[in-house]
């Protein structure tokens, strides 16, 4: 084509296009908000277009900025789908007068690439639309690379962001001098260095340090292929680096100082923390005394029910540590089996200087314990185990996972990896789970931003993953893709679909959080990628969380720990959301189908006697 033709099919393009512009009145105002991360291409991919005039009709198209435009061939671009499934919705908060918002639903296109959401006859356009098989995988490492961070008790250095930080709480840690904890000699220390700080308090807890690790794990076990494939970006002399691959390695230095916890009578303390809240202050400069607080029946069951996890996790890739996590595994039950009732040392300074996971009494300790017995089968194959599964599995409100009752990951595990399962009670128990998936899943697709919540209390952005993660557990129980479409789509809230048009991950381009409450970040002016704050809270109390706004009552403020904190358990439901989302579509609902060896099957290791040795002092 000359090149008269071609300025004068432009020129024709340029006044095509003003004549369109003409057509939409008060465009200017509108705009389109839409998945941070993007779409999958088998998934759901829904935006919202807001201040649309009301009276105003209007076409959504998906841009291909790429492609040749069919009429004028020598112009790049060109509309590869119009939106048809349009919902107007009202929300006086994020509109202004007489004008309407709009979801959009474009899910019927599943070509990958890179494109537009267009406002037809307007120069309203949207940021680029990602559509990718891969987002979920790229997205997951970040959150677990998050866990390194976290670290207590090891040099940290990344080259890659440029962070750098030497170990903290070395001297960890004396046992507290309470009347009812049983003590060491005055002045000595347990070895407890290691592991995960919870939050930005420095404080380590069993509780939420098991659960994590037992997430992770959790989403190794559903697709093991993948994760010989995840790299973590180790410096080069990391210690321990590739005696595993790299996501046990992480796993590892959780479960590690779940090891230094442990009693030699099999029971658990419960956390290490100092007396004080620690100031605006990094973790090497937190030098006050810390403490090893008393032990409890409750973290017991969950260091029982994730060494039994890690029996047959580590079994095909370290058999030795496979073993070393069953014999503590059987050293916390045989405890647990001693010691029928709840045991909760508590101590006057459980809220000085930390928090505490303490369940309501009504719930007990039994759904750690169901849990640990679930797990244990699973690894061991051993009947009473399987019997005190089957006994009182029954006894435990069926809910989705959380930190006070975390049964639901071992009911799923045992319908999927459990030898010789009892028929009448799994069929009875997946019918369950699939009913409760089936009732998120209603209240989840009636609300716009599919999250199902009627009130945000602490920790919604939590709450929220772990019910995405349950409706993923019930698409691989089934196979049903309509829980894993609604997974798909409830998992853009935390990436800017929700009213605030907030991403509630650190780290991301645009909109993300930027001043979570988080101590080393402020201290060195830098924000750890990969961590989810706990998100709205409407009931917050720290002061700088706006209350009562629903949705909205959220600020990113490091001083709202009401809401913009983080926690290692949080980015743990996170990964597991992620990672199963991955799974799903790129894999199915049996998952990855090439195991390492058959990690699943019981590990038979009878253990030997422990050999006659002289007590540590304080039981350990």
């Amino acid at each position: 084509m000359s090149p008269f033709l071609t300025r004068k099919a432009c020129a024709f393009a340029v006044l095509t296009l003003s004549a369109f512009i003409s057509l939409v009145p008060d465009a200017a105002a509108m705009a389109f908000r839409q998945s941070a991360i993007g779409y999958h291409p088998q998934g759901a991919k829904v935006a919202i277009l807001e201040d649309v005039p009301e009276d105003q009709k209007i076409e959504v198209v998906l841009f291909d900025p790429t492609k040749r435009n069919p009429k004028f061939p020598v112009l790049l671009g060109a509309t590869v789908f119009k939106v048809d499934n349009i919902q107007a919705f009202q929300d006086e908060t994020q509109q202004g007068p007489g004008t309407k918002n709009l979801l959009l639903d474009f899910s019927d296109f599943q070509m990958p690439g890179t494109y537009e959401l267009r406002v037809e006859g307007s120069d309203v356009k949207s940021k680029p639309v990602q559509i990718n098989d891969y987002l979920y995988w790229d997205n997951l490492k970040p959150v677990v690379r998050s866990f390194y961070f976290q670290r207590c008790g090891s040099e940290i250095e990344d080259r890659i962001l440029k962070i750098y930080r030497g170990a903290c709480h070395l001297r960890d840690a004396e046992q507290l001098e309470e009347s009812n904890t049983p003590r060491l000699s005055l002045g000595e220390t347990l070895d407890v260095v290691g592991g995960w700080h919870n939050g930005s308090d420095y404080a380590k807890y069993v509780t939420s340090t098991a659960l994590s690790a037992a997430r992770l794990m959790a989403m190794h076990e559903w697709s093991p292929k993948a994760f010989q494939y995840f790299r973590m970006d180790y410096p080069l002399f990391e210690p321990g680096y590739g005696v595993t691959d790299d996501l046990h390695h992480e796993v590892k230095n959780g479960l590690e100082w779940l090891l230094t916890m442990q009693r030699k009578d099999g029971s658990m303390y419960r956390k290490v923390s100092g007396k004080k809240w620690p100031g605006k202050v990094g973790p090497t400069n937190d030098e006050q005394t810390r403490y090893v607080y008393g032990i409890t029946t409750q973290d017991t069951a969950n260091a029982a029910a994730v060494f039994a996890m890690a029996v047959r996790d580590f079994k095909s890739i370290d058999l030795g540590y496979s073993v070393k996590a069953l014999r503590a595994a059987e050293k916390a039950w045989s405890f647990l089996e001693s010691h029928a009732g709840v045991i909760y040392q508590r101590s006057d300074s459980d809220f000085s200087g930390s928090g505490e996971f303490l369940t309501p009494k009504a719930k007990g300790d039994l759904p750690y314990r169901v849990w640990a017995a679930a797990e244990l089968y699973i690894s061991t194959g051993k009947e009473p185990y399987h019997r005190y599964f089957l006994t009182h599995v029954g006894e435990v409100p069926l809910q989705r996972f959380t930190w006070m009752n975390p049964t639901v990951l071992g009911i799923t595990n045992y319908l999927l990896y459990a030898k010789n399962q009892d028929a009448t009670v799994a069929q009875s128990l997946k019918n369950s789970i699939l009913r409760l998936a089936d009732g998120l899943k209603s209240t989840m697709q009636a609300d716009i931003y599919s999250t199902g919540l009627s009130q945000f209390g602490e920790g919604s952005n939590p709450e929220i993953a772990e019910r995405i993660a349950l409706l993923l557990s019930a698409y691989r129980l089934s196979g049903d893709i309509s829980y894993r479409q609604a997974a798909s789509r409830s998992v853009n809230y935390f990436y800017g679909l929700n009213p605030l048009a907030m991403t509630y991950v650190t780290g991301m381009d645009g909109q993300s959080v930027q001043h979570p409450a988080h101590r080393w970040s402020q201290v060195m002016d830098k924000v750890i990628p990969g961590l989810l704050v706990d998100g709205p809270n409407e009931g917050a109390t720290d002061g700088n969380t706006p209350k009562g706004l629903g949705a909205r009552s959220y600020v990113d403020d490091a001083k709202a720990t009401g809401s913009n904190e983080s926690r290692i358990l949080n980015n743990a439901s996170l990964a597991f959301v992620l990672a199963a989302l991955n799974d799903a579509y790129n894999s199915g609902p049996q998952g990855d189908k090439e195991k390492l060896g058959d990690p699943n099957s019981p590990l038979n290791f009878k253990l030997a006697p422990e050999r006659s040795r002289p007590a540590k002092k304080g039981g350990k």
